[in-house]
């Protein structure tokens, strides 16, 4: 391995994290996200997939052996305690493959993906920087209700497990604002792109 500099890119449900890190991928940089690797975990016969049914029972299993997503996001954002039980089978999975693919890196710097990444010690004491995606809160709940046809309590509820904007925006070194166009985003992705290279190395 050698990358040393580990950028943890965060923000709330729907301010843009994956369109950043996007952006960043197509500069160069080695992006490492959490949700995807969650993803792959839960689907056809991922490696959390049995442990899951083991713990919530067959119904939160589609016939596809993939998690049944809305089924489960319904119940773990209204019940805390079915919240940790998921978390505690899920995290130490996604942690494992993050660390697999750092070793594997022979980038001067990755960017991994943490949507709780001030949550989560775990990557806090790994992390050389961090990346704060901002975005209104009304833009948000525009977005996600657009994008994911979920309710607006459920969305509230979301946001209520998530660490407020405010105390998120004064923990991160960088923030990238995600009010306006998709242009926007893509130039303050590419003024931290060129500090980046300037503080570690170049990306590519």
């Amino acid at each position: 391995m050698v990358v040393k500099n580990i950028i943890g890119l965060t923000g709330l449900i729907g301010s843009g994290k994956s369109l950043a890190a996007d952006y960043f991928a197509q500069l160069g940089v080695e992006i490492i996200d959490t949700d995807v690797i969650s993803h792959i975990l839960t689907s056809h016969n991922g490696r959390a997939i049995q442990k899951i049914k083991s713990k919530f029972g067959s119904d939160f299993i589609t016939d596809n052996q993939d998690l049944n997503r809305d089924k489960m996001r319904n119940l773990v954002f209204n019940n805390m305690q079915a919240r940790k039980d998921l978390e505690q089978i899920i995290h130490p999975l996604i942690y494992e493959v993050v660390e697999e693919q750092i070793y594997k890196s022979s980038s001067c710097y990755v960017i991994v993906v943490v949507p709780l990444l001030f949550n989560s010690l775990n990557y806090l004491r790994f992390i050389t920087r961090s990346i704060f995606i901002d975005c209104k809160e009304e833009i948000i709940i525009k977005r996600v209700i657009k994008r994911s046809k979920i309710s607006l309590d459920l969305l509230k509820s979301i946001l209520l497990v998530q660490m407020p904007r405010e105390e998120q925006i004064a923990r991160a070194d960088d923030i990238i604002l995600n009010n306006e166009s998709m242009v926007n985003l893509k130039n303050q992705v590419h003024s931290l792109f060129l500090f980046y290279n300037k503080l570690y190395g170049k990306a590519i």
